[in-house]
Order: structure tokens, then C-alpha cells, then sequence
């Protein structure tokens, strides 16, 4: 129900400026991008007991490439981000960087689809809310990517959607008890799907705008068992916002 709201509301916000009529020659060089990133995040642990957290996160995000501007050909994008949530003394941090590298096919002076291969890493740490001692559960976690994209180009915005999967490559977990224990166990290699709808507002502008709504799941399976706790996978929904700024 969450999910179906945020999505109704924020969607419209993004479309609402974007031109219907009328088409000029907008610029396909690469672009900078730096902005505020802000998610809503279904973290569950399963094992002899399933616990649900769900917890907001903020931070930020900065990019490059010509993901939002290329009209054919190659296209390209690295990206980094990083968030950070505290709800009722437990925290939750998040680091994740991304490079892709595709091909662009015009189907049309407004339309194009293209294919992308990337790789990335995304680390992140839980820090739960335990009475008796300081608990830190991190997982890291190498990925290879394949996505597909769709393009619309508007006379002064371009709308995107991108979606495909992440495939983990010898990720680990690490739990750490302060003062008692410090375990690591592999991850199981699993594929996790994302999705992301994009606007480039202002193309002609000075500063173009930048907005993207996404979802993205993370399945962390271990390939063992912690001896200090019977949980033993964590999947992670996470549903965002992004804003920012382009040069």
C-alpha cells in the first residue's frame, strides 16, 4: 500500500512539466549530475524466526554519462551513492557504485531502445538495536549487470525507463559482535531485479533538472551459517527518489 501511493503521487510530479508537442534538437554530450537521494527500505531476516524492519534512508547521489542525452550509439554512465538511516537507535548504511556501458538503436526521431552491460559493488551495514552488546552486519557485495532501456525524447526533456537484473559475484557477510566474536560467510551468487523510471527536465536550459523514481531488491543468502545468530538470508527491498542537478 506504501509502495502504490508513493509511486501514485511522485509519478505524476515527474510528468507533469515534461512538452507533448513540438520537438527541437537537443544536446547529446555527456552530463554531470549530483542530487539528493531518498528511499524507503523493507529489510527481511529469515531463519528460525523472520523479522521485518522497515526504515527511511537518505543521502547522496553524483553521476556521468550520456544515459539521458545519447540519441544512438554508445552509451555510458558511472555512478556513486551513498545513504543513511537511524530509527530507534539502529542504522543502516549504504554505499553502491555502478558502470555501464552500452548501445543505443533509433527506432524513430522521438523513440530508442538500448542494451547495457555493467558491473558495480554495493556494501552496506546494519547496526541493530541490541541491549547487551554493539552488533555490526555487513555485507559486500560485487554485481554484473544486463539491462535493457526505452527513450522518449520531448523538445526539452527526455523520459527513460530502465530495467534488468543484478547478478551477485562472491559477495560476503560479515556478522561482528564487539568484544565477543567476528565472523565472515559467503553469499550465495543471486540475481536481483531493479527498475527506473528517469526525467531530464530543462535540456536547453541553463541547469538541467534530473528526477528518477526506482526499485531495486537485494537477496543476501549465505553460503554457511553465522554460529552467533539462526539467521541466514536477508532480502532488501528498496524504493527511491532521486533529485538533482545536471551540467
Amino acid at each position: 500500500m506504501k509502495t502504490a501511493m508513493f509511486t501514485a503521487v511522485v509519478t505524476p510530479l515527474l510528468l507533469f512539466t515534461v512538452p507533448t508537442v513540438g520537438y527541437a534538437e537537443t544536446s547529446t554530450a555527456p552530463l554531470f549530475t549530483l542530487g539528493l537521494q531518498g528511499s524507503y527500505t523493507q529489510l527481511e531476516l529469515n531463519g528460525r524466526n523472520n523479522e521485518t524492519e522497515d526504515m527511511p534512508e537518505g543521502g547522496l547521489f553524483i553521476n556521468y554519462g550520456n544515459k539521458m542525452t545519447a540519441t544512438q550509439g554508445l552509451v555510458y554512465q558511472a555512478e556513486a551513492s551513498g545513504m543513511y538511516s537511524k530509527q530507534h537507535d539502529q542504522k543502516l548504511k549504504d554505499g553502491q557504485a555502478d558502470l555501464d556501458l552500452g548501445w543505443r538503436l533509433a527506432l524513430a526521431e522521438r523513440h530508442s531502445v538500448d542494451l547495457l552491460l555493467g558491473a558495480g559493488y554495493k556494501w552496506n551495514r546494519l547496526e541493530p538495536n541490541t541491549s547487551r552488546h554493539d552488533v555490526d552486519l555487513t555485507n559486500r557485495t560485487p554485481f554484473a549487470k544486463l539491462a535493457a532501456g526505452y527513450n522518449y525524447r520531448f523538445n526539452n526533456a527526455t523520459l527513460r525507463f530502465e530495467a534488468g537484473i543484478r547478478q551477485v559475484i562472491n559477495g560476503d557477510s560479515q556478522l561482528k559482535i564487539h568484544g565477543i566474536s567476528n565472523e565472515e560467510v559467503d553469499l550465495k551468487d543471486t540475481t536481483n531485479p531493479f527498475a527506473e523510471l528517469s526525467v531530464l527536465f530543462n535540456q536547453h536550459g541553463t541547469v538541467p533538472v534530473y528526477a528518477s523514481l526506482y526499485f531495486s531488491r537485494y537477496n543476501y543468502e549465505l553460503d554457511g551459517q553465522f554460529l552467533m545468530t539462526d539467521s541466514d538470508e536477508q532480502t532488501r527491498d528498496e524504493y527511491g527518489l532521486k533529485i538533482g542537478v545536471s551540467f
